[in-house]
């Protein structure tokens, strides 16, 4: 089988100025392409998290949207006809990348819990130059479709042995092009990916390097450039702070955002008061600056995992993984660790209390319900009606709306005679008076 005329072998490094652009924007390996969006509701039936980017090329942004509002809406149709006690969850999370400054890639990862757990996938490669989508035909020769498939039974058999002596592994490892639909390119490897019950009951995920398929790819090698984080040890400035006087810890989920977490942190500046961020991993690089930005200005960095699942739904493995990730995501960047944790949705049981691993686990006492109204009027209102002593208040950082919310809300909480504290600021200072859910 020939290669289409789209492509041509061993391309050179097309410098592509858009694409270049999307590049610098972002240091997260995983997350090298798009601005990132994020969706956060608690609705009655259901609660979702979902987090998607948006490229600078329309036809690409409309096919992530169609799958995601696809996946989405069969969700519903379930999920609100569930009279389970526990809240049925939709999840979306994604890794992105760039290969020769051409080609864009997106994966996809779909995480739902209805009456039971379901994973799956879904990815495209787009060519910046034609753009248009490409499949694996437009990559692979048969020659190299062939040695794929031998490489990919090798490696299983090694990693799997038993799992792989079924009909349903032999059938989907076959050098059959449908069966290496679902791949991405990264810098130095194609990555394939298999859906539930094709090899196995869950996803499986093989990467194979450029070098394996030399002269059977249409591929080359470049590299491309990436930022590098900032890796100096950061330290917290000294803070006079009063045990006596009043004092309340505003908090921050699902950042950072590159805008709207900035703007609150210039506020927290101008009125010297702190505040804690509780980050997710998966956006932690995106905005190294910002996160390290926090802790200079003594501010605090919470967990708030790594992809937003309701860590109650999970193994106790995957609980672990959610954390652990966060955790060294953010240590990467600061150099600490955070020693408080947010599960997402609020949800905890003495399996998520053991994960933490002696790291307090932290919820609120004022829900702002900023994601709800999106009205900055009544964020303030609520906030300065409710407010007492020894409150954690709960924002997201990810709405303007939210933003500008806080920039009010800071020096009107000071002007109250409140001190702005972290969560644990306030767990040292006023033991006894934080108010809990």
């Amino acid at each position: 089988m020939k290669l289409r005329k789209i492509v041509c072998p061993f391309l050179c490094l097309l410098l592509w100025g858009c694409s270049q652009k999307e590049i610098a924007e972002n240091s997260n390996p995983q997350q090298e392409v798009g601005k990132r969006q994020q969706q956060l509701a608690v609705e009655d039936a259901y609660v979702k998290s979902v987090q998607y980017p948006e490229t600078s090329y329309p036809k690409m942004n409309k096919r992530i949207k169609e799958l995601i509002h696809s996946y989405e809406s069969s969700f519903i149709k379930q999920a609100v006809k569930m009279k389970e006690t526990r809240k049925p969850e939709f999840n979306v999370s994604y890794e992105s990348y760039v290969k020769d400054n051409r080609y864009l890639s997106v994966k996809l990862l779909f995480y739902e819990v209805l009456y039971q757990k379901n994973e799956t996938v879904e990815t495209m490669v787009y060519d910046t130059k034609q753009n248009t989508f490409l499949t694996i035909e437009d990559f692979l020769s048969e020659d190299a479709l062939t040695q794929l498939s031998a490489d990919v039974i090798q490696y299983f058999q090694k990693h799997a042995p038993k799992a792989c002596d079924r009909d349903a592994f032999r059938t989907h490892s076959a050098a059959l092009m449908e069966n290496y639909a679902h791949f991405v390119l990264k810098k130095d490897a194609m990555v394939f990916y298999f859906p539930p019950h094709t090899l196995f009951d869950t996803i499986a995920t093989y990467e194979c390097p450029y070098e394996k398929l030399k002269g059977k790819t249409a591929l080359s090698s470049e590299t491309i450039p990436t930022v590098v984080p900032y890796e100096d040890i950061l330290n917290e400035p000294v803070k006079n702070i009063d045990p006596q006087k009043p004092m309340v810890a505003l908090t921050f989920d699902d950042g950072p955002s590159k805008r709207y977490t900035a703007a609150i942190l210039d506020a927290l500046k101008q009125y010297h008061g702190s505040a804690t961020f509780f980050v997710l991993g998966s956006n932690a690089a995106n905005a190294p600056n910002l996160l390290q930005r926090m802790v200079l200005e003594g501010n605090e960095i919470g967990n708030h995992t790594f992809s937003h699942k309701q860590l109650t739904t999970l193994s106790k493995a995957n609980i672990e993984e959610e954390i652990a990730a966060t955790q060294e995501s953010i240590y990467g960047i600061t150099r600490t660790y955070p020693n408080v944790i947010r599960p997402p949705y609020g949800s905890k049981n003495d399996t998520v209390m053991q994960c933490a691993q002696g790291k307090r686990i932290v919820t609120w006492s004022l829900d702002t319900r900023d994601w709800k109204d999106r009205n900055t009027k009544v964020i303030v209102e609520r906030v300065m009606k409710q407010v007492k002593d020894g409150d954690i208040i709960l924002m997201h950082d990810l709405y303007d709306t939210s933003a500008q919310a806080a920039i009010i809300l800071i020096p009107k909480l000071q002007e109250k005679g409140f001190q702005l504290v972290t969560v644990s600021e306030l767990y040292t200072y006023h033991p006894d008076k934080v108010r809990r859910s």
